[in-house]
Parts: C-alpha cells; structure tokens; sequence
C-alpha cells in the first residue's frame, strides 16, 4: 500500500512538469503569433452583419416611435385631431432615415480599406 501511494505521489510531480512544459509551449506559441491576438481583438470591436442591421432598424423605428408618441401627446393637450401626431409621425420618418444615413456613414468610415490593385481584375489583353 505505501509503494501506491509513492507511485501516485511521483506521477503526479511528472503530471505537473508536463503540465508546466505545456503551459511553456503555449506561452511561446502566443508570443510568436501576436498579430493574430491584434486581428481578434479588433474583431471584438467590430458588428456582425445581423448588429448593423438590428442597429439600424432599431434607429429607425425610435424615431418614428418617439415623434408620433410626441404628436400624440401634444394632439391630447391641445384637444386637436391627429394632426400634431401626423406631422410629426412624418418628421420621425425624415429624422430616422437621416440616423440611418449617419450610422452607415459612421459605420463605413471605420471599416478597413480594400487593396486598389484587388479591386480590378489584371488585364492581358492590353
């Protein structure tokens, strides 16, 4: 019984060596590769597809939302028709494609460069 704990005792010293030298390998990996920890963490800052769109869409309907509850409640204070929530349901709309104009203009201003010379096929024939 002594001689399994010995043994039990030495393999794990021999575990934490190989797991020290493995932790030692992957130190070493990471530091070689340090553009690829760069490229993921500027990939953490940027939106997917799907975040633009939802951005967007969700502009959009704030405004129209915000504007007509405003025109809706100044038509209930004033005793008016809908005129107030119509004309301002309008100017929700004007005001929610001017934020979506700005979110893409924002959004492509901080997306890379493409390479010019990628752009266009090379020609041969010229």
């Amino acid at each position: 019984m002594t001689d399994f704990k010995h043994t039990k005792q030495s393999n794990s010293g021999s575990k934490r060596a190989e797991t020290g030298e493995l932790g030692e390998k992957i130190r070493q990996a990471r530091s070689v590769r340090p553009g690829v920890a760069a490229a993921h963490a500027m990939r953490q800052n940027e939106l997917t597809g799907f975040g633009r769109a939802f951005r967007m869409a969700s502009e959009f309907v704030a405004a129209i939302i915000v504007a007509t509850a405003l025109g809706f409640a100044l038509d209930a204070v004033f005793g008016t028709q809908p005129i107030f929530m119509i004309v301002l349901m309008l100017l929700g709309f004007a005001a929610g494609v001017l934020n979506i104009t700005r979110a893409a203009a924002e959004m492509n201003a901080a997306a890379p460069k493409p390479d010019p010379d990628k752009l266009v096929p090379i020609d041969d024939d010229d």
